[in-house]
């Protein structure tokens, strides 16, 4: 990067970074500082050329990783919690399809059955008005005036 575009700050206004960015982005920030501060000044027209590699050395010891925040512990568990919930209603899901195809087969024999036993008492009562016929037409002679 240019020596401009180093120094270019953002406005005031701009939302600032959090966590992990924030750290590495002030680390990196100090860094620029001390090496600033450690570079002898240039002046135009010493001779040197219009670039040079930049050879960067460490200022401090590298920071320990921070340890994990309670933050990304309560994200880590709702996210596993989220994950098995989506299993169980996967499940769940499954399971209460093949209830319902247990409950319709269950239901298809029920109404079979029923029509069968709505065909066996038609049976009976076309029996039985054939026999109250029959003997309707046996008695009456019986009640008939001679």
């Amino acid at each position: 990067m240019s020596d401009p575009a180093l120094k270019t700050q953002t406005t005031a206004g701009a939302r600032q970074p959090s966590g992990p960015l924030q750290d590495w982005l002030a680390t990196l920030s100090r860094i620029d500082a001390a090496d600033q501060a450690r570079a002898p000044a240039r002046r135009p027209g010493e001779g040197q050329s219009a670039w040079e590699p930049r050879i960067v050395t460490p200022a401090e010891p590298e920071p320990e990783p921070p340890a994990p925040r309670a933050d990304d512990d309560d994200l880590a568990a709702l996210m596993a919690e989220n994950m098995m919930l989506k299993a169980r209603l996967r499940q769940e899901t499954s399971r209460y399809d093949e209830l319902q195809a247990m409950l319709a087969d269950e239901l298809r024999a029920l109404r079979s059955h029923v029509q069968q036993e709505v065909d066996k008492a038609e049976e009976l009562r076309a029996e039985r008005d054939l026999w109250m016929a029959r003997a309707e037409a046996l008695a009456q002679p019986l009640f008939q005036r001679r």
